[in-house]
């Protein structure tokens, strides 16, 4: 999966500004899916853990 699919695929979780658990495992499968984490995907991911960890996204099961 490219970047900007990746990209949008976050976007579309957030819309609410909730991040489900099947959401989050999405994501992750889809950064993942070419077997090979580059470096913007990681930092698409830790941006979403940061937005996590300052409380601007609620996490559900």
């Amino acid at each position: 999966m490219d970047l900007e699919q990746v990209k949008e695929r976050i976007k579309r979780a957030l819309a609410d500004g909730r991040l489900s658990r099947q959401e989050s495992q999405d994501i992750k499968a889809a950064i993942l899916s070419d077997k090979k984490v580059t470096e913007d995907e990681s930092k698409l991911w830790r941006e979403l853990q940061d937005q996590i960890f300052k409380g601007e996204v609620i996490v559900e099961d």
